[in-house]
């Protein structure tokens, strides 16, 4: 029998982990030989234009609108108030791919929950994002950074709740 055909009759938890600039997924894999759980990565997700400031990803030229009374080229003559909410539109979509990636990995039928942890700014936007059944599959959430924690770390601060969850 194949490891293909054995995978998906069975159930797995995830702990996912998120930020602005970074998502993480992990399986819980129960060890075999000392029968503590581990973390394996299965899906990380950087978008591109999330480290980029917001100078880069916009021209100088472009959208420069002078106040009036001058030409364009007289320093001090542009409008300084052109750029409208673009770090929170940029926030806004940021979060709607994360969300959009999470409840791709929680409408698996193999996952049945997950803890999820994202950084306090994005946390409940995050939330509000997420599908009613993707939400139904949310053990616990936290208004935390832990994207920079190594597995072995992150699985100490969840263990009571990963081993508990463990038996189900």
């Amino acid at each position: 029998m194949s490891k293909d055909t054995i995978i998906p009759s069975l159930k797995t938890n995830l702990v996912i982990v998120a930020d602005l600039g970074l998502l993480r997924a992990y399986r819980v894999v129960q060890g075999v030989t000392d029968r503590q759980p581990h973390l394996e990565l299965v899906e990380e997700l950087k978008p591109e234009n999330a480290r980029q400031k917001l100078s880069e990803q916009v021209t100088d030229a472009a959208g420069r609108f002078s106040k009036g009374g001058g030409t364009y080229h007289v320093a001090g003559n542009l409008s300084v108030g052109e750029r409208h909410n673009l770090e929170l539109e940029q926030t806004r979509r940021l979060v709607s791919l994360l969300a959009g990636k999470i409840n791709a990995l929680l409408a698996d039928d193999r996952v049945e929950g997950c803890w999820l942890a994202a950084s306090s700014p994005i946390h409940l936007q995050l939330l509000d994002e997420l599908t009613a059944a993707g939400r139904a599959r949310i053990y616990e959430t936290l208004a935390l950074d832990l994207t920079k924690v190594p597995p072995a770390a992150l699985i100490e601060k969840l263990q009571p709740d990963v081993t508990r969850r463990r038996g189900k």
